[in-house]
């Protein structure tokens, strides 16, 4: 395990200085985040409920946050498929160092820079507008768990999926399939009882914003038991997977 700082360093560099990983995991999510939050607080100060709009802008942070969580855990299926499993990884493979050093390196960068996309994305909506967090536990909860989620799905997604664009469609379906249950791409699911469930429970990233909602953004819509239950959730659905890429892990290769 000697040389696991400078595989994690390798990866993390390989992951941070990819401009197209910057452009659309970062600084795509940021741009929507800022835009759309500016043109919410001009309506509701045009509308006279100017006293609302922190709760709005801290809404749509998290959403699109929490979002982009979900198709950041690219960045590992992109180091799988392209350094692991390509020529690189021939190369790799050739030294001295175990091949799960290489590919823990990796797991853990991809990790490392799911959270960083997060913290960039919350901590300039914050610096630029008036946010309301609630509680932060439920905050860092809800962003570590979608994160760890995030990763479960790219490393089981690898170990099927056969190319390098298969996997990275499957992990964007599967991420635009989320913001669709959750209400995130504005397509409009009825307001029947079973909508409302979908809404509320359909999927990792519905659970993690409400989670957030529920604690505290709004004054008059607090429930931590709801946010805790769904936190609650989250945490099952990521040992769910955990147990099922070991398994999976055990009878395929994924380097």
């Amino acid at each position: 395990m000697k040389q696991f700082p400078i595989v994690l360093r390798h990866f993390l560099k390989r992951s941070f200085l990819d401009p197209m990983s910057v452009i659309f995991l970062i600084l795509l999510p940021l741009g929507i985040v800022i835009l759309n939050s500016v043109i919410n607080i001009n309506i509701m100060e045009t509308a006279g409920n100017a006293q609302n709009t922190a709760a709005e802008v801290t809404a749509i942070a998290a959403l699109f946050a929490i979002s982009f969580q979900l198709f950041s855990g690219d960045v590992l299926i992109y180091s799988v498929y392209d350094d692991l499993r390509g020529p690189v990884g021939q190369r790799l493979r050739a030294t001295p160092v175990p091949p799960n050093t290489f590919f823990v390196g990796a797991l853990l960068a991809s990790w490392i820079f799911n959270i960083v996309q997060a913290t960039f994305i919350l901590g300039v909506t914050t610096l630029v507008f008036d946010t309301s967090w609630g509680s932060p536990f439920v905050l860092i909860a809800a962003i570590l768990l979608v994160s760890v989620i995030s990763q479960l799905m790219s490393l089981i997604i690898s170990q099927f999926a056969p190319t390098r664009k298969a996997a990275s469609g499957i992990l964007t379906a599967i991420g635009l399939f989320m913001m669709f249950l959750s209400g995130a791409l504005f397509v409009p699911l009825g307001n029947s009882a079973i909508a409302e469930f979908i809404r509320s429970y359909g999927g990792p990233l519905a659970l993690a914003w409400r989670s957030i909602l529920f604690s505290g953004v709004v004054e008059d819509n607090v429930d931590m038991n709801q946010a805790m239950f769904n936190i609650g959730i989250l945490a099952i659905i990521a040992v769910v997977l955990a147990g099922f890429a070991i398994i999976t892990g055990r009878r395929r290769r994924v380097l």
